[in-house]
């Protein structure tokens, strides 16, 4: 099964809250590293690229002691990690 951004995202949060940097830094590990695997659809190979840069970042961020720096990343961890708009769900109801 492949993992999608939304999963990378979820378990980053997950770690986050649980305040264990050894869980935490595993799944930045892991997510920086898998989710550059390409998908066929685009939009969400971008939202896979993104998190795994940001979870690169917040890797060296966290090495060197700069939690308050990474934590500026989790608002958009959520964004990523919260369900997608019903398909044809317009911002101004359309």
């Amino acid at each position: 099964m492949l993992l999608t951004a939304r999963n990378f995202a979820t378990a980053i949060l997950n770690a986050w809250s649980a305040n264990n940097p050894a869980v935490l830094v595993e799944q930045l590990v892991f997510a920086a590293q898998n989710s550059q695997i390409a998908v066929g659809d685009s939009g969400e190979s971008e939202r896979r690229e993104l998190v795994g840069a940001i979870a690169s970042t917040m890797r060296v961020l966290l090495e060197f002691g700069q939690r308050a720096q990474a934590a500026q990343y989790v608002p958009l961890l959520r964004h990523l990690a919260s369900p997608p708009p019903a398909r044809f769900d317009c911002a101004f109801r359309c």
